[in-house]
């Protein structure tokens, strides 16, 4: 019994060799994929950056849209994690020229519609497309002052014939004669 006990597992291993060797040289040579081949396997059709490169802002130079995108900014918290300004706190700033899902105002519209991982929520469920485009229109005229690359420098807020700008600050309370 015992010599029949060895005899077998002799065999079922004998046969185990023969599989690998079989299968090795029936394996054509660099079949085998690295990891670094198997990380750049697409897995989708979605790249960082680009279906919404071809999107267009109806509201670009919409006064209104950029009054109520700045509204908007303030009202959804946007600050809590931009900085009021766009200059970046938790959330990355909007301000600069490093964007990581892309600065087309369709690339801003998507990220603002759908959210991106590790931190921006998805807006789309709770605004209508008519507000991101709002917020689209004013993010895309945030800038560091002084930062040369920044992709929308010197770029004004937009305006309509015959909508002046408001001041930055109203106009607080004349000051009684004889006081300064």
């Amino acid at each position: 019994m015992k010599h029949t006990h060895l005899l077998m597992s002799a065999a079922v291993a004998s046969a185990i060799a023969l599989a690998a060797a079989v299968a090795v040289q029936a394996a054509p040579p660099g079949a085998v994929p690295s990891g670094q081949q198997l990380q750049r396997v697409p897995v989708s059709g979605l790249h960082m950056g680009g279906p919404g490169s071809t999107l267009t802002n109806p509201y670009a130079d919409d006064r209104a849209a950029w009054v109520e995108g700045r509204k908007l900014f303030k009202q959804m918290n946007c600050a809590g994690c931009h900085a009021p300004k766009g200059g970046g706190g938790m959330g990355p700033a909007l301000s600069d020229h490093t964007w990581l899902y892309g600065s087309s105002p369709g690339n801003i519209y998507l990220t603002i519609l759908h959210g991106r991982p590790n931190g921006m929520p998805q807006w789309g469920t709770r605004l209508p497309p008519q507000a991101i485009w709002a917020l689209v229109t004013y993010v895309k005229t945030l800038e560091v002052p002084g930062d040369k690359n920044a992709p929308f420098a010197k770029r004004k807020p937009p305006q309509n014939p015959g909508n002046p700008t408001p001041p930055s600050q109203p106009p607080g309370p004349k000051p009684a004669k004889g006081q300064h």
